[in-house]
């Protein structure tokens, strides 16, 4: 698929040196590296929340990358937002993610959440269809909502033994409980054939995550039906996912 390259004036705004762009990566939101930032279309309303937040959030353990603005201050230019270029790259380390998912659920619970979006899309549609679910294995979820990230494992980058980096934040579409982020980056793994089955039973001790597991794969299910450039492909190995998840639901009768 064609991807636009930054424009020069977008580079101009951020002051950022000229060069030629070399793609990022689907760590960088498929974004373009020129020197020492990286330059990707901003998507949404919580392009700009997400950049305040990574300007000055502090999780233990765990890198971000931090937003650059322009001359004039501002961390969106013509739907381009620029960040500070980390070494690293997307690796198969699941487990390592759900704890960056640990560390920074608790590093936004305190968080505002990010303005609403003007017109819902299919993230939004898709989350508000997995939760209201009632399938027999559903049971409720108690406990404080709060912000989270919802493609952390898509956004989380390594580089030898140094502490993993964030690339960027990408909320919920509504406030949802703190061990939801942990749930999604399990269930991206498992169906990206990423990680083992026993990931399960490695993190079943998270308060509610057999319940928060099949919320994630039912998100999952509802974004590939809603969204325009999904494949059958990639439906088949949720399916496969979710009849796992299923088998393993504690039995509520």
């Amino acid at each position: 698929m064609y991807q636009e390259t930054v424009p020069a004036h977008v580079v101009d705004a951020f002051q950022g040196v000229p060069g030629l762009p070399e793609p990022a990566g689907h760590g960088w939101d498929h974004g373009w590296r020129i020197g020492p930032y990286v330059y990707s279309r901003a998507c949404g309303v919580a392009a700009g929340w997400s950049a305040k937040l990574r300007g000055t959030l502090q999780v233990d353990g765990v890198r971000l990358a931090r937003p650059v603005r322009s001359t004039d201050g501002r961390f969106v230019v013509a739907g381009w937002k620029a960040s500070t270029w980390i070494d690293g790259e997307l690796a198969r380390r699941v487990d390592e993610t759900v704890l960056v998912a640990l560390r920074l659920a608790e590093a936004l619970a305190a968080q505002p959440a990010p303005p609403e979006p003007e017109q819902a899309d299919p993230f939004v549609l898709a989350d508000q269809r997995a939760w209201e679910e009632d399938a027999p294995e559903y049971r409720p979820v108690t406990g404080p909502l709060q912000v989270g990230h919802a493609d952390l494992l898509a956004s989380t980058l390594y580089h030898g033994t140094q502490a993993p980096v964030v690339t960027d934040l990408v909320p919920f579409a509504a406030p949802r409980p703190a061990a939801y982020t942990a749930a999604l980056v399990i269930v991206d793994g498992l169906i990206a054939g990423a990680v083992d089955d026993g990931i399960i039973d490695r993190f079943r001790h998270l308060p509610d995550m057999d319940q928060l597991l099949l919320r994630a794969v039912s998100y999952r299910r509802h974004v590939n039906d809603l969204h325009p450039e999904s494949t059958s492909n990639a439906r088949s190995h949720i399916r496969r996912v979710e009849d796992l998840l299923m088998s393993e639901a504690p039995d509520t009768n």
